[in-house]
């Protein structure tokens, strides 16, 4: 790494503690599960079309035809967060601390990131570069999925605007200090560091788009990025149905494989 990024490497305090792993399997589902419910009465036809996609593993058959892995392997791969003791520690403090600082975060159990977490766990990638971090839940995710990987690195930028995060916390402080060591952390504007972090970094397996959702940010970041994408690799953008920018950059770049799943658009470079 060149100077100019290197400094910027940064590290966050502990937030929960590495204790013992596996402690009973619950699915990921009845976690919030007064809220989903609360949802599904709201919007019956969003959750009728759920639970088909549930019955029928549609959006882990999808991830399977992305990575190789069978749709029953990524179903149990969707569990593993919860069922590892250790994270979901980590997952209950970040929840208590939200609630003591009375913000509304995005939901911990979500599945649009356990879909993402659940394509790293399959694809085993050695290079992950995303753009957006704030709290850092999808970054704890993504870095939880390397370290049961026990391979690769997730390079981040983040904005760092103290607008987007609690008082007196830092960027990516969800993020437990024993998920560290494969993470590296980047402040800045992406537009200046992105093209040189990519440049530097070669091919890389995965790039992921979180951070400014206007048409015209995410097809900038989607064509920057598209370039450094190994063959085979894997572009991921978080709140892909807010505008038209990943279907329309999917039909330009003629992707063999795109699909909004969970809100998040996933699509695979094609090896020719």
């Amino acid at each position: 790494m060149t100077n100019a990024i290197a400094p910027l490497w940064r590290r966050f305090p502990r937030v929960c503690s590495n204790r013992g792993e596996d402690r009973g399997f619950v699915n990921w589902l009845v976690q919030n599960f007064s809220k989903r419910l609360r949802y599904a009465v709201q919007n019956p036809r969003y959750a009728l079309r759920s639970l088909y996609r549930e019955l029928t593993l549609a959006d882990e058959r999808f991830l399977g035809r992305l990575t190789g892995a069978p749709a029953r392997k990524i179903r149990r791969l969707l569990n593993e967060p919860i069922r590892t003791e250790s994270f979901a520690s980590c997952l209950r403090t970040a929840e208590e601390n939200f609630q003591n600082l009375e913000i509304q975060s995005a939901d911990l159990y979500a599945k649009k990131i356990l879909v993402q977490y659940a394509a790293v766990r399959a694809l085993q990638p050695e290079i992950i570069v995303e753009t957006g971090v704030a709290n850092g839940v999808s970054s704890a995710y993504l870095l939880f999925a390397l370290h049961l990987n026990k391979g690769g690195t997730l390079y981040s930028i983040e904005l760092g605007d103290p607008q987007y995060l609690p008082v007196d916390k830092s960027p990516g402080w969800v993020v437990p200090a024993w998920l560290n060591s494969r993470w590296k952390l980047v402040i800045g504007d992406s537009r200046v560091l992105l093209p040189q972090l990519l440049m530097q970094l070669g091919p890389i397996d995965i790039f992921i788009h979180d951070s400014l959702h206007t048409y015209e940010h995410m097809i900038w970041e989607y064509r920057v990025a598209y370039r450094h994408l190994r063959p085979g690799g894997l572009l991921f953008s978080d709140d892909a149905a807010w505008n038209s920018a990943f279907g329309d950059f999917s039909r330009e770049v003629a992707a063999p494989q795109a699909e909004v799943l969970r809100g998040v658009g996933f699509l695979r470079k094609g090896f020719a």
